[in-house]
């Protein structure tokens, strides 16, 4: 069965970099150096599971919450676009 899909609007992106937004790319960075510091404070201390899981958890968490707040910057970017 084959099936053809209708020409959409073509909407042009912006190609912008994933920088561009400097909230999200701080929180981004302390996000990693909260999981490179507390494996690295885990394994020299030799008490890796006390120190680089909650470590991990915690960074991957902000990683996330900017990622979220990239997201929306972008979504309010476009629509500011839209708008005008």
């Amino acid at each position: 069965m084959e099936y053809k899909v209708k020409d959409q609007d073509k909407v042009p992106v912006k190609n912008t970099p994933r920088n561009d937004n400097k909230t999200a790319l701080t929180i981004q960075g302390l996000g990693a150096f909260i999981i490179i510091a507390g494996v690295l404070y885990g394994i020299f201390n030799n008490n890796i599971w006390v120190f680089a899981f909650p470590s991990v958890v915690s960074g991957i968490v902000l990683i996330g919450f900017s990622e979220i707040i990239r997201l929306l910057h972008e979504i309010n970017e476009r629509q500011k676009k839209q708008s005008n």
